[in-house]
């Protein structure tokens, strides 16, 4: 079972050709991420699929932003923002 994230100052920067791409279920939990989601998750593939999504969620991003990712995807349509997630380094 993974950890609690606990927020740090530090951030990792996304390199110009690097694009995180999650699908989940509608229930929210993950049953895919690619190798950069990985990557800067810190968690490993195993930690990640079958778990909630927002076990990275930041608590600086607004909830709003989750209900309209939620609006988005359950109208069908894909949604592409940047959020801030936590980060198990």
């Amino acid at each position: 079972m993974a950890q609690k994230i606990i927020p740090t100052q530090r951030e990792i920067v996304m390199r110009d050709d690097a694009f995180i791409v999650t699908k989940t279920d509608t229930r929210g939990i993950l049953t895919y991420a690619n190798p950069i989601f990985i990557e800067f998750s810190g968690f490993t593939e195993s930690e990640l699929l079958g778990k909630q999504h927002n076990i990275v969620r930041h608590p600086d991003m607004p909830r709003t932003v989750f209900s309209m990712l939620w609006s988005t995807v359950k109208a069908g349509e894909e949604f592409f923002r940047y959020v801030k997630n936590l980060s198990n380094y």
